[in-house]
């Protein structure tokens, strides 16, 4: 299988890197595509317009050293934020919650 990381460095062997999120269009036969990683990632992908759904797993507790949110996700007032986004589904996991959000694409 094809191996493609979004890193602004070198890829490991096997892999390919694309620099931003907007090179997957140039990727062949792509029409799934699972992104997993941090704050960083996930806000390069909302700002690009490029998710479709979001899974949100919570869990009852906080660690860390504060309180940071993902970053700019190319919104610049909150009123933007307002409709863009569906509850589709929610569920307990044990103590933690999933919940599933599905893009609007009318907003």
């Amino acid at each position: 299988p094809r191996r493609v990381l979004l890193s602004h460095g070198d890829a490991p062997d096997g892999w390919e890197v694309i620099a931003a999120p907007e090179d997957i269009a140039a990727l062949p036969q792509v029409d799934h595509l699972l992104v997993e990683g941090g704050a960083q990632a996930a806000a390069a992908f909302l700002r690009a317009d490029l998710v479709d759904r979001l899974l949100l797993y919570r869990a009852p507790i906080l660690i860390g050293a504060g309180l940071a949110g993902i970053g700019d996700i190319g919104l610049t007032d909150l009123a933007g934020a307002h409709g863009r986004w569906r509850l589709d589904d929610e569920r307990r996991l044990g103590n933690d919650r999933l919940e599933v959000y599905l893009r609007s694409r009318n907003a």
